[in-house]
């Protein structure tokens, strides 16, 4: 048996069932932090041969706190809660699962994008207070064929929501000129931080509607909340913030122009345990190639 290690940093799933049962049977020790933070992370990780990490920051103190460490392994897509730069720097391997999620985040989107489109919380709100009809969502509402959508960043998710809103008809491209809904699907790098900002949404059709299911901190929030008071955005399905979770007193709570959903675009049971098995076979994997 190795007495190699790994250390899981957050959760946000009941227990770490599915992954031990994939790291266990290949000889790795199995613990999960008791907290998050930086100061528990750098005290756990000591002696550690590998992390797995989902939404905890692996920082450079992290990184250092174990001079065994080989593999840093996200429970994800995205890498910007690693310091990566670090980890190679040390020669430590970086792992991901780029495309456990594709078929959840693009109906996620869709759905948020239909949704708005269609006026249905307006509506919703309107019939439980007793009002009946077509004015109580006081918005125009436009046939959806023949709109105009911009999706911003067209990888494994942002090409799976084209496909699916052709499927009703739409003109599907990147420009957001004059676009009618605009889907953001950009990885968050130096480059795209609130690239999503005045300018971007003063170039849309006025009275677009805007779905961000990729990275928060992509969409400036300010500039959204402001395009929602002028009209240039009718609404917003926002599933990613720039700090999560979304603040309780934070002012998107208060409207009714938006939709907010917690962080759950890449869940379904199914992609679930397959994020998670991945995840914990990719630290498998690196040490088989690393023993060979």
């Amino acid at each position: 048996m190795s007495d190699r290690r790994v250390l899981i940093t957050d959760i946000v799933w009941p227990d770490t069932d599915v992954e031990a049962a994939v790291l266990e049977p290949a000889g790795f020790a199995v613990s999960l932090a008791p907290a998050g933070d930086e100061e528990t992370l750098v005290r756990e990780a000591a002696g550690a041969d590998a992390i797995l990490t989902c939404f905890a920051q692996v920082t450079s103190r992290v990184i250092a706190a174990s001079d065994r460490l080989s593999v840093v392994a996200r429970t994800g897509v995205g890498l910007d809660n690693i310091d990566v730069a670090e980890c190679d720097r040390r020669g430590v391997a970086v792992t991901r699962v780029p495309d456990y999620c594709v078929d959840e985040v693009a109906t996620h989107t869709v759905a948020l994008a239909l949704a708005l489109w269609r006026r249905l919380p307006q509506y919703d709100r309107a019939l439980r207070a007793g009002e009946w009809g077509t004015q109580p969502a006081t918005l125009p509402l436009r046939r959806l064929a023949g709109a105009k959508v911009a999706i911003l960043g067209m990888g494994r998710i942002g090409s799976a929501v084209a496909d699916r809103l052709r499927g009703f008809g739409l003109r599907v491209g990147e420009d957001v000129t004059d676009a009618d809904i605009v889907c953001v699907h950009l990885p968050l790098k130096p480059d795209t931080e609130r690239f999503v900002d005045v300018d971007l949404l003063s170039k849309v059709r006025p009275g677009a509607v805007l779905v961000n299911t990729g990275r928060g901190a992509v969409v400036d929030v300010e500039a959204v909340i402001d395009a929602l008071d002028s009209g240039q955005l009718s609404g917003a399905g926002l599933d990613v913030f720039p700090t999560e979770p979304l603040e309780v007193d934070h002012p998107l709570r208060k409207r009714e122009d938006v939709i907010l959903t917690p962080h759950v675009a890449f869940y379904s049971e199914e992609a679930l345990v397959e994020l998670r098995r991945r995840a914990a076979q990719s630290v498998v994997d690196h040490f088989a190639e690393a023993d060979r």
